[in-house]
């Protein structure tokens, strides 16, 4: 009998105490405002930076081989490990003109469910410069995750998510979006999400981020934009090669465990003059279970 499982991202879920920050900054100015934000935050079903990602108890890597040990009604004290990486940082700056800046952002490390985000933003920026004015704004977004082969048996809350596979494949993803600006003058909308812990593998992994530059009133923004993804996904697949019996609901499986999907993607949009419109949508999602 063979059988195979590819799978895909299965987030950690929420440590004991958690964290919730948010900030609302609104801005009205003629001459220069500045805005510095960055933030990353880690997070592990394990040990931060403790290679390599660590297996269950009850499975043993034998080379390229893995092999699972199911004892009736016992659940592994420790399950596989899965640690992601998530990141944002903006950079503005706006010079010799007039400036109305309004931006709000949220970050919540507890478990989210599928149509709420761990970390979200939202900026709208006004700026009319002089002759010599210009805004140079730049954001950038970042979810990085590697998971360990797991069990599957205790990570859905879906009877049917699993079906009859036992494990879950290992996996490593990242996915970075963002943009810049540089402009004499116009209307700036970013927004971006991001969503890396959840209670169980029915949620997926998220990431998404919006831009839209446009000009003020009846004219069009005068300058440069760019918005950019990049992107590498691999997934692995497990084989079953051999399943034996050793008891009433003891057993013991053996998989050949190698890489089954591997993807790079990139994109880029730029536009330089005069800007009527310029619009851009990204979305990432990984998952056992989708929802888009």
């Amino acid at each position: 009998m063979v059988c195979s499982i590819v799978l895909a991202d299965h987030a950690p879920t929420q440590t004991p105490e958690t964290q919730g920050l948010d900030t609302f900054t609104n801005v009205v100015v003629a001459g220069i405002s500045t805005e510095s934000e960055e933030i990353v935050w880690q997070e592990s079903s394990r040990a931060l930076n403790d290679p390599p990602l660590s297996m269950p108890d009850t499975v043993h890597e034998m080379g390229s081989f893995i092999m699972w040990t199911h004892f009736p009604g016992f659940l592994a004290a420790r399950s596989g490990e899965t640690q992601y990486t998530v990141s944002y940082s903006e950079e503005t700056m706006a010079e010799q003109g007039f400036t109305s800046y309004l931006k709000q952002n949220s970050l919540d490390t507890r478990n989210q469910p599928a149509n709420q985000d761990n970390l979200e933003t939202d900026k709208i920026v006004a700026f009319e410069g002089s002759i010599t004015g210009r805004m140079t704004s730049a954001e950038s977004m970042l979810v990085d995750g590697a998971g360990q082969v797991d069990i599957s048996e205790d990570k859905f809350l879906c009877p049917f998510a699993s079906g009859s596979q036992h494990l879950i494949a290992p996996y490593c993803n990242i996915v970075q979006m963002g943009s810049s600006v540089n402009i004499q003058d116009g209307l700036l909308h970013t927004s971006s999400g991001e969503r890396a812990v959840t209670s169980t593998a029915d949620v997926p992994v998220e990431a998404e981020y919006h831009i839209q530059l446009s000009g003020i009133g009846q004219s069009a923004a005068t300058g440069s934009a760019n918005a950019y993804m990049q992107s590498h996904f691999q997934e692995g697949r497990m084989i079953l090669t051999d399943h034996e019996d050793l008891g009433p609901g003891f057993y013991l499986e053996i998989y050949r465990l190698g890489q089954a999907v591997d993807i790079i993607y990139n994109e880029e949009t730029r536009a330089t003059g005069e800007i009527s419109y310029f619009k851009k949508d990204m979305q990432y999602e990984s998952g056992i279970r989708r929802t888009s």
